[in-house]
């Protein structure tokens, strides 16, 4: 294959996957909580570099060099700004963590969210809106409102209580790594198995929701930025094939 072509080609890839990339950040602009995802990308070193080969290339093939290819998106878990609700339903994290539901469809049965806005199911449960799925306490159980009692109040430390009755303490988790985390949809995240979770300290606020982390201006300007260079590849290919066509027509041919 063509050497310029191929590095063309690779850019041409890796510049289509960042607008993947990027038009996910986009779409999520409003969704609660949610954390954006950077494309990353290494520089490929060429044959020569690696097997120490020099003597099968040239410097001005080195000097292209072996071109770019994706590595897995880092997730920004910054926290965002808090929106004012005005439900006690709505519980936002200032800090670090992620709130531990039960999920039957995750490893180990339990789920990770930033995603504060919770409600009750039948059983009382404080339960998420999406998915109805129930939010753990610092002991790995459901919790429980009693609908008989006066509205719940959380404080800043987690601590669930109806009056002067306690209630539980809702069980806030962060990780190592939390890169290891992976996005299982509707705002929620998995740990695969050996990543353990650990109980944190963590700033939990009532009547309000964390924002979308996406910038979008940031995020249209890179979009704007990515179809430019994706399209600077593509004609860089065209070009090369173009000289191909000639090469093999012209330079090619065999005159009597």
């Amino acid at each position: 294959m063509n050497y310029g072509m191929y590095v063309s080609a690779a850019g041409a890839l890796a510049n289509s996957y960042r607008q993947d990339v990027v038009a996910n950040n986009l779409a999520n602009v409003e969704t609660v909580a949610f954390k954006p995802d950077l494309a990353m990308f290494q520089a490929r070193r060429t044959q020569a570099q690696t097997k120490g080969q020099r003597f099968h290339t040239t410097a001005m093939l080195e000097g292209i060099g072996g071109g770019i290819f994706a590595l897995p998106t880092y997730t920004d878990f910054s926290p965002a700004s808090l929106d004012q609700t005005g439900s006690p339903f709505d519980l936002a994290l200032t800090g670090k963590g992620f709130f531990q539901v039960n999920n039957p469809d995750a490893p180990d049965g339990i789920s990770f969210t930033r995603d504060g806005r919770f409600t009750h199911n039948e059983d009382n449960q404080l339960v998420t809106v999406s998915g109805k799925l129930p939010v753990l306490d610092d002991k790995g159980q459901p919790i429980v409102i009693d609908p008989n009692l006066q509205s719940f109040v959380v404080d800043e430390t987690g601590y669930i209580s109806q009056g002067k009755n306690p209630v539980a303490r809702l069980g806030i988790v962060d990780f190592d790594d939390a890169q290891a985390l992976n996005k299982q949809g509707q705002s929620l995240y998995t740990a695969p198995q050996g990543v353990q979770p650990r109980y944190i300290e963590t700033q939990i606020k009532q009547n309000a929701l964390e924002n979308s982390g996406v910038n979008s201006l940031q995020q249209l300007a890179e979009m704007i930025k990515t179809q430019r260079l994706f399209q600077s590849n593509i004609n860089m290919m065209l070009i090369q094939d173009q000289a191909l066509e000639l090469a093999v027509t012209r330079l090619g041919s065999i005159k009597g």
